[in-house]
């Protein structure tokens, strides 16, 4: 490669390359970088020329990568990321404070569990800042896209599909419970069956979808009929409250019993888990220049690591 450019100039033409290689257009990127058509082929086949290759295939369709492009593309990606972080560090610096952690989590966590982190985190770094979006496995892949998440914590069941530029830690394992009101009937019992569950009205949380279809399977596996929800709610409370004030069950991972015990909603006399999880991170691994995010791994290894199981 030619060493005649500069820096800035490096950088400005691999933005031009990722944003043809991801519109599949010059046309299209070229007025999402509001730049003429002919200012973007040039500045491609400027980098063509620097780096003795040829990294789109052009026809009237459009254009697509070449295997020279491909690895281009992921190792442009990198830099871009790279940028990102630089600018965002400089900024958070500038702000005085020691960096702004954003984090996608599920009930499990952003109700329970990451809150004793965050206090272990803030007596240590106490101008640093937290951004929690509550939020369930599918969505965690799209909140990363999006530029919106430094990490993720749930399911490694939601983290099957990443690719390897991401990096998934298990941290511990969770258990899922039957629970019911303190008065409901079936807690008179000394040991409740599949089928008394059969028997219930349901409550169930809709943002956990693996739970509620796990449940399914449970019930179709022994010859019953899935449960049809009387209340399918996106807050755990709302699950809750429905428990306190009617005759439903619920299923819930075993750490919300903190949150449940309050309303009078506690684990059914039964042997039967439908489904025991290892909950983990997950991150960029890239992200690891981050501080505040290696700050933060190094907490939930010391506090949940060790595959420890959750009561």
């Amino acid at each position: 490669m030619k060493k005649s450019h500069s820096v800035l100039r490096s950088l400005r033409m691999l933005n031009h390359f990722l944003a043809a290689s991801r519109s599949g257009n010059i046309h299209r990127a070229a007025q999402n970088l509001s730049l003429t058509q002919s200012g973007l082929s040039k500045s491609i086949h400027q980098l063509e020329e620097e780096l003795g290759v040829t990294l789109f295939e052009r026809s009237s369709r459009g254009v697509r990568l070449t295997r020279f492009g491909e690895v281009l593309y992921e190792r442009a990606a990198q830099v871009e990321t790279e940028c990102k972080l630089i600018e965002r560090e400089m900024s958070e610096m500038a702000q005085g404070f020691r960096g702004n952690l954003r984090i996608a989590a599920g009930a499990v966590w952003s109700s329970v569990l990451l809150p004793q982190v965050l206090s272990l985190l803030h007596t240590r770094l106490p101008s640093a800042q937290f951004t929690i979006i509550r939020s369930s496995g599918p969505r965690f892949a799209d909140l990363f896209d999006e530029g919106r998440i430094d990490m993720a914590l749930g399911s490694l069941e939601a983290f099957s599909s990443v690719d390897d530029t991401f990096a998934c830690e298990p941290l511990s394992e969770i258990e899922t419970l039957f629970l019911a009101h303190r008065d409901h009937e079936l807690h008179r019992k000394s040991e409740v069956t599949i089928e008394d569950l059969a028997g219930c009205s349901w409550s169930m949380f809709r943002l956990d979808p693996e739970l509620v279809r796990r449940v399914g399977i449970l019930f179709a596996t022994n010859g019953l009929r899935r449960p049809q929800p009387t209340l399918l709610a996106d807050s755990v409370t709302s699950v809750l409250e429905m428990l306190r004030s009617s005759r439903t069950v619920t299923c819930l991972p075993s750490p919300l019993l903190s949150i449940a015990e309050p309303f009078g909603v506690v684990p059914l006399a039964i042997d039967l888990s439908p489904w025991t999880f290892q909950s983990g991170v997950m991150f960029r691994r890239t992200g690891l220049r981050y501080p505040l995010l290696a700050d933060m791994l190094s907490i939930l290894r010391e506090k949940y690591g060790s595959e420890q199981s959750l009561p």
